[in-house]
């Protein structure tokens, strides 16, 4: 798939960056490209943090996405 022209979008936010990574292997895995913001910050402050992992997708990818994490056992905060 050709990405030149899509857009970022959130997906999720997650409590910790373990937690990101977890769900950003389980997108990967289904080939869904994606990347994890705040994840350093995250790791260094803590969950308690204002730094909440996000995880970001193409535009494109965004509907397959929700589907694939709607049947993974990886939540994301309540508040997104």
């Amino acid at each position: 798939m050709d990405y030149n022209n899509e857009k970022l979008v959130v997906l999720d936010t997650y409590h910790d960056s373990i937690e990101a990574s977890m769900a950003k292997g389980v997108l990967e895995t289904n080939g869904i490209p994606c990347m994890i913001s705040n994840e350093v910050m995250n790791s260094l402050y803590g969950p308690a943090s204002l730094w909440e992992p996000r995880i970001y997708v193409f535009e494109c990818d965004l509907e397959r996405a929700r589907k694939v994490m709607a049947a993974s056992p990886i939540a994301p905060l309540d508040d997104n």
